[in-house]
């Protein structure tokens, strides 16, 4: 007898869980310090269109491949006959463990700043300094392996009990103290420039190819989609629950996350003397050495650093245990291990592979030079890998599955998508760009090695010139709060009230027949 598959207990639960995939680092580490590289508002315009545009139909393609077949990466194109099928889905077992190696690295320094906020062991210091010495330090093997026993000790509990639980809590209350420390961060002297920074279209930077590719990497990173993450958490969805409304749900509370994430970055590094930074190799440390200068001249700063933190915590720790847990689910669904030793497995496996990235912060010289393996990892994963398999499941959704894939994308959707222009749209345009953007990627990355000859020339980017907050950028951030503040909160609402009404619906029916 095939044993019954977990499921998503509550509809909320579900919705913190898919959130949760990559709110934390994704957000709070990685959007702000390619906004910052790309030129703020740049790098926004880009990747606010691939998001509606290209991202969240791949992420409901991926749901679909889950929820129909309810298996892991490997069973479930297999399941759909996909040619090479069990070969394919193999990447999303194996490629998220190349992600989670230098991912639970940040995430150690997240752990670690818990400690030195409660501490306050960098305040009154040079927070650039502070940072580069505790890549170096001793310290970082400890956090590292307290990082890796955390995920794998929540996995081993469960879907229910593990990772929708601490979900459940761990998200929403990251959304409150992040509205804290942005609210600090752009009342704070000087912070003007860092808001129009942010907020500023500039419309030079948008011919800048380097803009568009990193800008695709990061929404397929910051939704998690090319790892089989979303692939897995879609095989606990349940069937009555739509896929269309729960996608945009999902899709503009993790970018309110990085909106806000980068309204609490860019006016305080302006304000406090990193504007020099912005750009630049070392602001990929972007976050752990601007809000730490944030909190020290909060009141309660080591309180709310440490409350902080631990919240960024849970948010890095809820991405991470969605990386690893497609191969827990091999693991259960294939060799028959039971979830706990699936969990230890991977776990050992994941720690070992992080150590070259720890070893790293050991080499002489500044944080560019000590992240450097770290930052090649994540140009190659977030650039290339993840696009590749994001194209597959698109493919596999829309070629091999044909119309059983789009009658699962509507299966119980109050708003259904037309399948007039869906269906040339996941078939032909979603892939063709996603593709035309990882080979000009491709290109650029051999270029930059040396590799082959300049194709793509070296893109001077668009100066930024401070000249006050300008009535565009007010424009500007009214519009986005109300697409992305406003829209998750009213498209989060309409999901939660339409199960309701459907539950409703139910017991009326079920006492009328008695």
């Amino acid at each position: 007898m095939t044993k019954k598959r977990e499921t998503w207990k509550s509809h909320w639960g579900m919705i913190a869980a898919m959130i949760g995939t990559a709110i934390g680092l994704g957000n709070i580490w990685r959007f702000p310090y390619l906004c910052g590289k790309y030129g703020g508002a740049s790098f926004l315009i880009p990747y606010i269109i691939l998001l509606f545009g290209i991202a969240i139909f791949a992420m409901m393609c991926e749901w679909v491949l889950g929820r129909h077949t309810k298996r892991e990466p490997l069973g479930a194109f297999d399941k759909i006959k996909f040619p090479f099928g069990r070969d394919i889905g193999a990447w999303g077992v194996i490629g998220p463990f190349f992600l989670y190696s230098y991912y639970i690295v940040i995430t150690s320094w997240v752990i670690f700043f818990i400690f030195a906020s409660f501490e306050g062991l960098y305040f009154g210091k040079d927070t650039e300094v502070y940072f580069s010495s505790f890549l170096g330090s001793k310290w970082i093997f400890l956090v590292h392996f307290i990082a890796v026993c955390l995920t794998s000790g929540i996995l081993a509990m469960g879907v229910q009990k593990g990772i929708e639980r601490a979900c459940k809590v761990m998200i929403p209350t990251l959304f409150v103290l992040l509205i804290i420390v942005a609210i600090r961060s752009v009342t704070l002297p000087g912070a003007g420039e860092g808001i129009e920074f942010y907020m500023r279209p500039r419309w030079g930077g948008l011919l800048n190819v380097e803009t568009w590719i990193a800008a695709l990497g990061q929404v397929f990173f910051t939704l998690s989609l090319g790892m089989g993450a979303m692939l897995i958490y879609g095989s606990y969805m349940k069937d009555e629950w739509g896929i269309p409304m729960n996608a945009l749900s999902v899709t503009l509370g993790n970018t309110s996350a990085s909106i806000l994430a980068g309204f609490a970055i860019f006016p305080a590094a302006f304000a406090l003397g990193f504007g020099r930074v912005i750009g630049s190799a070392e602001s990929i440390g972007l976050t752990f050495f601007v809000l730490p200068k944030v909190f020290e001249v909060m009141p309660g700063g080591h309180l709310f650093g440490g409350i902080f933190f631990i919240l960024l915590a849970f948010g890095a720790i809820s991405s991470a245990i969605s990386i690893q847990e497609p191969a827990i689910a091999w693991l259960k669904d294939e060799v028959g291990w039971s979830r706990k030793q699936s969990a230890i497995f991977t776990g050992i496996i994941l720690w070992i592979m992080g150590l070259p990235f720890i070893f790293n912060g050991f080499v002489r010289g500044g944080i560019g030079e000590k992240l450097a393996l770290l930052s090649k990892m994540d140009i190659i994963i977030a650039q290339l890998a993840i696009p590749v398999f994001g194209i597959i499941a698109i493919i596999a959704v829309g070629y091999f599955m044909k119309n059983r894939g789009f009658d699962e994308m509507n299966k119980n959707a109050r708003v259904k998508l037309s399948h007039t222009w869906l269906k040339p749209w996941i078939k032909a345009t979603v892939p063709v760009f996603i593709a035309l953007l990882f080979i000009l990627s491709l290109l650029k990355i051999l270029q930059d090695n040396g590799i082959i000859p300049i194709v793509i020339p070296a893109s001077q980017g668009v100066k930024f010139v401070s000249i006050g907050i300008t009535p565009m950028t007010i424009l500007a951030i009214i519009f986005i709060c109300l697409i992305f503040w406003g829209g998750f909160i009213y498209s989060t609402v309409k999901v939660l009230t339409i199960e309701k009404d459907k539950k409703g619906r139910v017991s009326r029916g079920l006492h009328h027949s008695r």
